[in-house]
Parts: structure tokens; sequence; C-alpha cells
């Protein structure tokens, strides 16, 4: 970083710093008057957002995290009564004030410069000195390619031992290297010393890899060892020239034009200022209007929109650009720190534009805008107009296989020359439970997996298809190999075999794959290459939700299912916004005395036309649509209030809910839970948060934050539909349950079969972990009988007493 720029940096962050006493009055301004106007907390959330998005960018990351807490902490607020939103904000704003106060006298000057490496902040002038480290062991191949990037003005140091990159590359210190794949006959040596050196260092230095051949085998290994770039011999020169000025990041002769629309002048004034230095011709609008007025002047080859403003908000303001025939083309890239904007950007994706997630980082913000605007001018260059496959990337980095944009181009083609005695078909493969192995043992072994499956299924896939990569662990199979479908179906279950044939060792045993598969088959009425993978989707949805791993294939049936979902879904939503939503309570009974110790309360939908429905009817598809923390915080609002009339009665009662993994993903119902705590002077600990065992387990990230803050609240956790998923001991310890419910289906087994080893253990281990013991779907006497033979603790049933609205509980004197 130059002396110049250094200054810069470091008078934006001073005046950064010193704005930082305005945002605490402000806020403690707007906290002062909330009282009097309760409009108050949207300008709480605006300050905090602005403060999300700009203090982790100027090396405040705790500052950043805290405005995200209070920011979501008055989003909630908005829901509440005013007493109730006011405890919920209050602590979240004292922390940020509290930090505001003391990063406004922080002194150190170099947190923002040291945020990105030296070399990723501006372009360079190709007059200075470029070393490059060159490692061959073919001595006239690499006198050859040193003399010509030699006339270019590069300093090559050159090493004919790969054993030796770790020394040349401390001694040389390049800022590129070019190695050569094989040495002496070792296959691969090239990329495993490259590889290993990344892991131990990890130092981000462009690496070219050459080879004397091409195949898939020598990309993986490429992408595998962190490559940037893979050049057979004999080398393209222009194209290494032209690789080389873009990864060094030489200035271009005509600079890229960037226009950034965003409110916070904090972040229009640093991101400017990073662009301008890195070579970018840059023009700032504040609002939406400012904006409009300088497209005719400046003529960007990328916007970059910030979608949470004030007026005309980032999405409207990409629809208006839109309109504009002259600025259709230009790229969009929408940036936000807000959570909730599933809605909003889908409408972006469907201008084929992109999103980032705010705070932005320095060093990705170069790197986002980079790599967009070098490749829309050149498609401009070398096309009349973009489409949506020329703006898109046709290589997955991960795996080195083609993507999207390849596989609808590929389908098109084959649809415009279909053979009537081939069938075109799309399969699609989706990884069953991948979130769980990430989640478990981190996204590097997940990308290991990703990698070790895209190399098995090249293996066995007929010479003729291809395989892609769409996204996380979807792959796609384009065939066109056979005639009829019972042929497709044999050569769908050897994919299958290959893909289960595959375990992989990690230090917590062995991992078994297993796929759910959306088949496709083109058609003459199908016409478009969308039309055929929306077919592929609907069908591996389908695929998805059988209990075991399977195979589907499209039919048109699909589409009607669809239908009535997306009418659900909008009934569903209707009724969330109409109160249709109630809590019904079923009574829990001590197995030894049959005596009411609490309820459970579970949600049920007075529809309009069809009367009360069962979870079993909204549930799955609000937990699909991101809807299901709403229904959560319906049913902690309604049952709290509800048990608070009737603890006062009963003070011996607890009650259960359920939470979803929405719920542990992101847990917002705990501001709500402690307000409703706090407002109805409840006993925490009669308060029992129920959840299955196999969230728990998938998510442990998220898990180990919730736990945090239950046991802060003191309230306590039951482990649900218990042996049904897959169970970790070792886990089961950390999660410290205070209950155990035993599956109904572990009761059924036992009445069909007489076979009670399994009921058996399930009981032995909850004593045996010191938790109290629930069985639920008790529906006979015998069941309860031998429950309590088991040992058990508590049950729920039929039996007994069924799930009943609160005005027939009480009606008939369970309360």
């Amino acid at each position: 970083m130059n002396s110049s720029h250094h200054k810069k940096m470091q008078k934006l962050l001073s005046a950064y710093r010193n704005r930082l006493l305005t945002y605490k009055a402000e806020l403690e301004w707007e906290w002062l008057a909330v009282n009097e106007d309760d409009r108050r907390f949207e300008n709480i959330m605006s300050i905090a957002h602005r403060l999300n998005g700009s203090g982790k960018v100027y090396g405040f990351a705790e500052l950043s995290q805290l405005a995200n807490e209070l920011e979501q902490a008055c989003e909630t607020a908005r829901h509440l009564l005013l007493t109730d939103s006011t405890s919920i904000i209050s602590g979240p704003l004292r922390a940020l004030l509290n930090v505001l106060e003391r990063d406004s006298s922080t002194e150190d000057e170099e947190r923002l410069t040291n945020n990105f490496p030296i070399y990723t902040t501006c372009e360079r002038d190709i007059a200075e000195t470029i070393d490059i480290l060159l490692i061959d062991d073919d001595p006239d191949f690499s006198a050859n390619l040193t003399e010509v990037l030699t006339q270019y003005g590069y300093c090559i140091h050159y090493q004919e031992d790969i054993h030796q990159l770790n020394q040349a590359i401390a001694q040389y210190e390049p800022l590129a290297l070019i190695v050569d794949m094989d040495f002496s006959g070792q296959r691969f040596a090239g990329a495993n010393q490259v590889r290993t050196w990344h892991q131990k260092d990890g130092a981000p230095l462009p690496v070219f890899f050459i080879s004397g051949h091409d195949s898939f085998d020598l990309r993986l290994a490429s992408v595998r060892a962190g490559g940037t770039h893979f050049l057979r011999k004999p080398i393209d020169i222009p194209k290494l020239l032209s690789l080389l000025h873009s990864e060094l990041r030489l200035a271009p002769s005509d600079p890229y034009r960037v226009m950034l629309v965003d409110d916070d002048s904090d972040l229009l004034s640093l991101y400017g200022s990073l662009l301008v230095e890195a070579g970018y011709k840059v023009t700032s609008a504040t609002n939406a209007q400012d904006a409009l007025s300088l497209l005719d002047h400046s003529h960007p080859e990328l916007i970059l929109i910030d979608v949470y403003m004030p007026g005309c908000n980032g999405i409207e303001l990409g629809k208006i650009i839109r309109q504009h025939e002259e600025f259709a083309t230009i790229p969009l890239l929408f940036m936000s720190a807000e959570a909730d904007t599933d809605m909003q950007l889908a409408c972006a994706r469907l201008a084929n534009d992109e999103f980032i997630n705010k705070p932005i980082e320095l060093w990705r913000l170069l790197m986002v805008v980079k790599s967009r605007v070098t490749k829309g001018r050149y498609f401009r260059t070398h096309s009349s107009s973009l489409t949506v496959a020329e703006t898109q990337v046709s290589q997955d980095p991960l795996t080195a296989l083609p993507m999207l944009s390849k596989l609808r181009l590929d389908i098109d083609d084959a649809l415009k020359n279909q053979n009537p005695d081939i069938i075109t078909a799309v399969i699609k493969i989706d990884i069953r439970d991948f979130h769980s192995i990430n989640n478990l043992h981190g996204h590097y072994f997940g990308d290991d997996i990703l990698q070790r499956l895209a190399w098995e299924l090249a293996q066995c896939i007929n010479t003729g298809d291809t395989l892609y990569r769409q996204s996380g662990d979807e792959f796609m199979l384009l065939t066109n190999s056979y005639g009829s479908q019972a042929a497709i179906a044999h050569y769908i279950k050897s994919l299958v075999k290959a893909i289960e044939d595959i375990h992989i060792t990690s230090s917590q045993g062995t991992i078994a794959l297993s796929v759910d598969i959306g088949v496709a088959f083109a058609s003459q009425s199908i016409s478009s290459a969308g039309e055929l993978l929306d077919n592929a989707d609907t069908a591996v949805f389908k695929s998805k939700k059988s209990i075991l791993p399977s195979v589907c294939y499209f039919d048109q049936s699909m589409k009607e299912v669809q239908k009535k979902r997306f009418f659900l879904g909008h009934a569903i939503k209707e009724g969330l916004a109409s109160n249709q939503f109630l809590a019904a309570y079923q009574p829990i009974f001590t197995v030894n005395e049959g005596k009411m110790v609490g309820v459970e309360a579970l949600a049920r939908w007075m529809h309009p036309d069809r009367g009360i429905l069962g979870p079993g009817e909204f549930i799955p598809l609000m937990e699909e649509q991101g809807l299901i923390s709403l229904l959560t915080e319906r049913m902690l609002t309604q049952s709290l209030s509800q048990f608070a009339v009737w603890q006062s009665k009963h003070p011996e009662l607890f009650l259960s809910l359920n939470l979803s993994a929405r719920d542990i993903q992101k847990p917002l119902f705990l501001n709500i839970l402690a307000s409703l705590l706090s407002s109805y002077h409840l006993d925490s600990e009669r308060i029992v948060l129920e959840i299955t065992e196999s969230l728990l387990l998938s998510d442990w990230q998220h898990t180990r934050y919730l736990l945090r803050k239950l046991k802060d609240l003191g309230v306590r956790l039951a482990l649900d539909d218990f042996g049904t998923g897959y169970s970790s001991l070792s886990y089961l310890q950390r999660i410290d349950a205070a209950k155990l419910k035993i599956d109904q289906s572990f009761i059924r087994h036992w009445t069909h079969t007489g076979d009670a080893r399994l009921l058996k253990t399930m009981i032995q281990l909850g004593k045996t972990m010191n938790m109290m013991v629930i069985a639920e779907g008790v529906e006979h006497n015998t069941e309860l009988d031998f429950l309590s033979q088991l040992g058990c603790d508590e049950y729920q049933g039929f039996l007994t007493a069924k799930p009943m609205l609160a005005d027939e509980l009480e009606r008939t004197q369970w309360v």
C-alpha cells in the first residue's frame, strides 16, 4: 500500500471513529423519546442497520455484531406491545452504546489498513518489478518461457526441483507461481507440493499450473491444490499474459466504470477510495434519484446498490434501471446487512442479478467487483448483447465441472437436435443430509467429499454424457445415451451404487453417502432448458420427501401438487396475518399416579373453510417457506399468557413447546421468551422447550449458542422423538437435557411385536443420563402398565386426554 493511500485510509478511519459519538448521541436521543412516539423504534433500527454494515469494514467487528443484534431485536419488537418492546431492545442497546463509547476513543490507526493483504489493496503499475517463480524440470521449455515473459517486463526466477518450492518462495517472494504438474515421472508432484504449501502457509498467491496433457483428473488435481488457472503446453502466450495481467491487478488502460449507491456516506467514502486506488473510475450516489441522473454521464459497467435505503429501496431502483432499455444489461450487485430479504432477493434474481451480505470486507469487495466488471466487458466486446449463459461462471472452481450456465446451453442444443430413437434426460443428484456433514465435520471436509463424489461419478458415466455441478451438494447429469426409460433406470442404479460405495473416514468414524435423485425426460412439448430443469427440480423435491433415499421420475401430476402447495402457502400467510393459528394443549400425566403435571402446547389452524387442522397440514410448508419462526412467536405469546393464568392456580404444572430447525439457526424467539417470562412473572424452570435430537446434532454450531442462552434464561430442554434419528452419546451429554420424550413408534412396535428391547433401552438410557422420561402417543392401558414396569416417569396420549383448546381444557376441569 503506497503512503498516500495509507494516509487516506487513516483519514477515513479517523473520521468514522469521530462519528461514532454522533451515532451514540442519536441512539440515546431516540431511546429517551421512544415512550412518546413508538416510531422511534424505526429510527433506532435504521441506525443499527447502518452500523451493522459499516462497523466491521472499518475494523470494528464487535460493533457490527452488537448493531446486528440490536437490529434483530428491533425487528422482533415491531410485533409486541410498547412495554415488551422496550424490555427486548434495552439490553442490546446498552451494549452497543458502551462499545460506541469505547471504540470512539480507540487510537489504533492501523485497524483498517491491516484488514487485507498489501497487494490486494491497489492495482500495480507494469513498470514495477514483478517477480514470478517458475518451477519446471524441462530447462529448454523454461528458458524459452523466461525469455518471452522477460520481454514483457516480468522478472522470472527459475527452480528445477519442485521439492525446493517453499525455500524458493521464501527467497524470491514472488507475486505468482507457474508450476508444472508432473516432475521426473512423478504424476501430480507439482500439485501435491503446492497443496502442501497452501495448507501450511495459505498465502494468497495466484498459481498457474501447466502440463503437456489435459484431462479431468489433471484439472481436478489443480483445483484441489488451490490452482488459479490451468494451461496446456505449448503455452498460449497471449492468454498467459492476459491472465497474469488480470491476476496481478495491473492497471487497465481504460479504467472499469463502477457506480456505488448507498445512503451510508461512511461506506461510500471507504469503498469509493479503495476502488479508485485500485484503478476504477467510481461514481457515487446516496439515493435513487441521484443514481438515475448520473447514469447517462457515467455509463457504469457495474452498479452496486444497497437494498435498505429510505424513499426508494435498492430493489425498486434495480427494477427502474431494468425498465430503461439503454441500461437494461448493466450488471447489478445488491448489498445488504438485512437478514430477511428473501422475497426482495427473489425479485432481484429474476433479473439475473446477484446479492452480497454486508458487512463486505475490503478484499472481498475488490474480488467481487473485479470478477464482474472484467467478465461483463469481455462479453460486451464479443457480443452485441448479454445473455444469461454468458454472464454466469461456466466452470465450478471446487470440482472443475461445468456449471448450470453450460448445462442450459447443452440442453437447448439437445432439444433442437433430438433423435427420435434416443431419450434426452436430465438427472438431478442431491446428497442427503449433506448439511449435517458440514456442520459436524467442517466445510473443508465437506469440500473434499464433493470433490471425491465428482471424481467417482465422472468415472462411471457414459462417454457421451456430461456431469455438472449446480450448487452446494447438487449435481446434474445430461444423458443422450439410451433409447428406453428402462435402460436409463438401470443406468441410474449404477450411479447410485457408485455413490453408496464411497466411504469416507473421519476422526468420528466412517461416513457413507446416500442421494435423492430426480429425473426429467425431454419431450416434444418441452421447448426450453428452463422447463426441463424445473421438472427435474420438482422430481428431486418429491424424492427428498421420502423417508429413505429414492429416485423419482417427473410426471405432470407433480405440477398439480406444486399448484396446491402454492395456494396453501398463500392461505398460511393470510392465516398468520389474521390470527387463525391457535394453541391447543395436551395434558401430561405421571405414569404411576396418573396425576396431571403439565401440558404440551400444540399448534392448530382454525381454517375458515376446513375447520381445525392439525400440524401435518401446515408445519412442513411453513418450515420450507421460512414462516415457522412466526408460528413459534405466536405459540409462545399465546401459551405463556394462558399458562400464567393456570400456574397461579396450579404452580406445580409445567408447559412444553416445540422448536423447529429454523428456531435453532436463528433463535429470534429468545428475546420474546425472555420478555414474556419477565412480564408474566413465570418460573422459567416450569417452561420446557422440545426439539428433536437430529436437529440439535445436525446444526451443532447454532445449538451451542442456543443451549447457552436457554441456560441463562433458566428454561429446560426436552429431546423429542428420541431414537428416530441418529444418536451420538457424546453430544447428548453436552446437550444436558432435562427430559427425554420417547416417540410413539417404539410403543407401537412393542404393541404389535411384543419386542420391548428398543423401548427398554430408551428408558434406561434416559435414566442413566438423569433425564425424566416421557412416553407420547399412549392409547391403551396395557401400554401404560408396561411403561410403569419399565420405570417411565410421564406420558401423554389419547388414552387419557387429547389436545384441547384452552376453554375446553378448563371446561373439562383438567385445570
